[in-house]
């Protein structure tokens, strides 16, 4: 009888195990640039979006984590910049050469993990990728008999849920501290005509501004005449406008063709 009590007592113990308690444990092990940020991640569902994403860099967090104030000030005036904004210049000149009458924009600020926050919390595809995630990890929590929350096994099965994850919809932002743009190895170029913008970064506007109108191409057009170590663009979710900057270390990038000049 004692056994038989035991044994209800401890099945009743674990099904209080809950998905907000699973994640307190796995976040105890993270980052504590990770564990910083997502306390200022709003509702469950979010964190556990980002904690996914976390997870699957791991191995490049390192190399991806968004600049502190006191390395976005040190870039400011340094040769890195110099780089990116000459690059940047020689796609704008043969943009401009191939559509008359229209030019390009880049808002060359570096984005602070501050400002990743606050579109995170805020945009309206990453509350349904959310909302979407937590709903399914839920369900996995209270259908699979995982081990306690507060056990290796326990944060271990957890991970593999996240890990696992496939997000619908596709999320349309890097998780708060892995954009490249807080780091500035990445550009959003933007058609304008005059003051007029004609292609923006809505991803609602990619289907009619981009495609159907043909200014994803020129601009693939305009980035491989250029060659000025532009990747691009960026494929999954759909960005005709998102451009990985990964010059060879080699390339001779600090010089601009003739008339063409910085903006």
């Amino acid at each position: 009888m004692a056994s038989v009590l035991g044994l209800a007592f401890a099945t009743a113990s674990h099904a209080r195990d809950t998905v907000e308690e699973y994640l307190a444990a796995l976040r105890a092990g993270l980052d504590s640039r990770v564990v910083e940020t997502l306390g200022a991640i709003d509702r469950t569902g979010r964190q556990l979006l980002a904690v996914r994403a976390y997870l699957r860099h791991e191995a490049q967090l390192e190399q991806r984590w968004s600049w502190n104030d006191a390395q976005i000030a040190a870039y400011a005036n340094s040769p890195e910049k110099q780089r990116l904004d000459t690059a940047i210049a020689r796609v704008r000149c043969s943009f401009e050469r191939g559509n008359p009458g229209h030019t390009l924009f880049v808002n060359e600020t570096v984005r602070s993990l501050d400002q990743q926050i606050e579109k995170w919390n805020r945009s309206e595809t990453i509350k349904r990728a959310a909302d979407h995630m937590l709903e399914t990890i839920r369900a996995e929590v209270a259908s699979q008999s995982l081990p306690r929350a507060r056990s290796p096994e326990g944060v271990a099965a957890f991970r593999n849920l996240l890990v696992t994850f496939k997000p619908d919809p596709t999320p349309t932002l890097a998780a708060p501290g892995l954009s490249l743009h807080g780091r500035m190895q990445a550009v959003d170029f933007q058609v304008m005509a005059g003051t007029r913008l004609v292609a923006g970064t809505e991803v609602s506007s990619v289907a009619e501004n981009w495609e159907a109108s043909g200014w994803k191409g020129k601009l693939q057009a305009a980035v491989g005449d250029a060659n000025a170590g532009f990747v691009g663009p960026l494929k999954n979710p759909n960005e005709p406008w998102h451009y990985d900057f990964r010059p060879d270390p080699g390339a001779e990038l600090t010089a601009l063709p003739s008339g063409c000049a910085l903006h």
